[in-house]
């Protein structure tokens, strides 16, 4: 049985958001998805993004389930749980071994970024699970085509093979752009990709790759600018240990990413 697709839901338009693409994905994959809804906290509350918690009854939350997977056209299985965001992920995910887990972001582009805490990353370093993030606002699902893939010039790995992932390259067939922002044009040189080669990322895959270098010192401006120069549907980031403590290059790129795209985002945490 294919694995399945889990997607954070608290009923909000923005979740609503991710269940349509995700509800496209486990179509075209063939795959189950499980709809998860944490009851002690909003995605939207104060340790996730800016909202506030919202108290639902036992019915309420049925009918909300009820009213979301009328029509889907993948089996659903709903999920009501009492926790923690963090913990009742890592916890459906060691349940479940999804492939794929996916979010829907709300528009916080009138927000300070302090005020903003990164929920994916924490939602990363508490599962180690693909994590695909919808922004608000965003377009409704379309497959997409075409990806660009962002990496910082050094080797990365997985400690698992990405299966799901890779199952999802190959049945979309998607042209990926390769993109390396160099703060120096001495930098520029690194040599892309035998990083991604050696990332075994794409093992097993023939994908067609195009390469867009940029020389720029403001690194997460510079990967948004590049997508959206090669127009491509998604945004594809490694995610670095480091990156879950702020450190170094993914302390403005992964988190800024996530903040600041109206692309979705695929995060890929890496060993």
């Amino acid at each position: 049985m294919t694995a399945p697709l889990l997607v954070l839901t608290d009923f909000s338009p923005d979740s609503d958001l991710a269940l349509r693409h995700a509800a496209a994905l486990a179509a075209l994959l063939k795959a189950p998805l499980l709809l998860l809804y944490v009851r002690r906290e909003s995605l939207l509350d104060p340790e996730a993004f800016t909202g506030s918690i919202h108290h639902l009854s036992e019915k309420q939350i049925a009918d909300a389930f009820a009213k979301r997977t009328a029509g889907l056209s993948v089996p659903v299985v709903t999920e009501s749980v009492n926790d923690r965001l963090p913990e009742a992920l890592a916890a459906a995910v060691q349940k479940y071994a999804p492939a794929l887990v996916v979010l829907g972001k709300p528009d916080t582009q009138q927000t300070p970024d302090q005020l903003v805490s990164t929920t994916a990353l924490n939602l990363l370093r508490s599962t180690h699970t693909p994590l695909l993030v919808i922004p608000r606002p965003a377009n409704d699902p379309v497959l997409p085509q075409h990806l660009l893939l962002a990496i910082d010039g050094e080797p990365f790995s997985f400690a698992t093979p990405l299966t799901g992932v890779q199952e999802l390259l190959r049945e979309l067939q998607p042209r990926l752009t390769l993109c390396h922002v160099a703060s120096t044009a001495e930098a520029e040189s690194v040599a892309a990709h035998d990083i991604l080669a050696g990332s075994r990322l794409l093992a097993g895959l023939e994908l067609p790759i195009e390469t867009h270098p940029v020389v720029d010192s403001e690194v997460p401006e510079a990967i948004l600018r590049a997508a959206a120069d090669v127009q491509a549907d998604w945004l594809v980031l490694p995610a670095r240990r480091r990156s879950f403590w702020g450190q170094l290059f993914n302390q403005s790129v992964t988190a800024q990413a996530v903040l600041h795209s109206s692309l979705p985002v695929l995060l890929l945490p890496t060993s």
